[in-house]
């Protein structure tokens, strides 16, 4: 683990498509990734009337504190429409996403671009697209590990990757963790860095090797051959005493 771009092999599987395990982390099966188009078009409708309400109240002089407070009972309707996340896990799938204290950051990148809005809406209207951004990277960015592969998914695309396809992994200085491909290139596996790597590695059911337990035998072997050289080297300096003496 030391070299700061290394691939591993993949093991060999005695798992089946036909016995999933369960990893007990749910796949992505809610948010507006699981809305539906009349669901979807209700939560543009409520943050669409929101705006309109803080353009014409800015036109027409109303107070800044109407206009923010209204913000509170729209996020509300918002949440309340948002399909809720599965509370029990899909069988056989394990997902490594963003951490959702990202969304932290999220609310304080709205906070910071929220206040120009309301001051200037119809010429800073486009700021909002940065938190909505934000919040789009931290739904869409993840990796799921189940019986047929790896889905990847990102902000723009979404791809799959049959164990098949996959020769090793790849473990890069910074940055994501990397499948490599049979073709010998490389993919990004996204929201999987270096500290995922061991929930990438259980969840895989024994398809990718566990290089944290072949960097500890190799540490063991590296320190019993010392060990070894020691004696051996202590066992050449008694000798070389007793002749010595005699």
């Amino acid at each position: 683990m030391s070299s700061p771009h290394q691939s591993v092999p993949p093991s060999e599987s005695s798992h089946t498509a036909e016995e999933p395990t369960d990893t007990g982390r749910p796949s992505h099966s809610g948010g507006l990734r699981a809305a539906g188009p009349g669901r979807l078009i209700a939560i543009g409708a409520v943050v669409l009337a929101y705006l309109i309400f803080v353009v014409v109240g800015t036109m027409q002089g109303w107070s800044l504190g109407l206009r923010i407070g209204l913000i509170v009972p729209t996020a509300v309707v918002v949440w309340l429409i948002t399909p809720r996340r599965a509370s029990h896990p899909k069988p056989g799938t394990y997902t490594i996403g963003v951490p959702k204290l990202a969304y932290i950051g999220v609310l304080v990148l709205a906070f910071c671009v929220f206040f120009p809005f309301v001051g200037w809406p119809v010429a800073l209207w486009w700021l909002l697209l940065f938190p909505v951004i934000a919040i789009l990277w931290v739904n869409r960015t993840y990796t799921t590990i189940s019986a047929s592969g790896l889905e990847l998914s990102t902000i723009l695309r979404k791809r799959h990757l049959d164990w098949s396809q996959i020769k090793g992994i790849a473990i890069p200085k910074r940055g994501p963790v990397r499948a490599r491909l049979a073709d010998d290139t490389e993919v990004k596996l996204p929201a999987v860095g270096y500290d995922r790597l061991r929930e990438l590695i259980d969840a895989s059911d024994g398809r990718l090797p566990d290089v944290f337990g072949a960097l500890e035998e190799a540490q063991e072997r590296e320190a019993a051959k010392r060990r070894a050289d020691e004696q051996a080297q202590a066992a050449l300096d008694a000798v070389d005493d007793s002749a010595a003496t005699d």
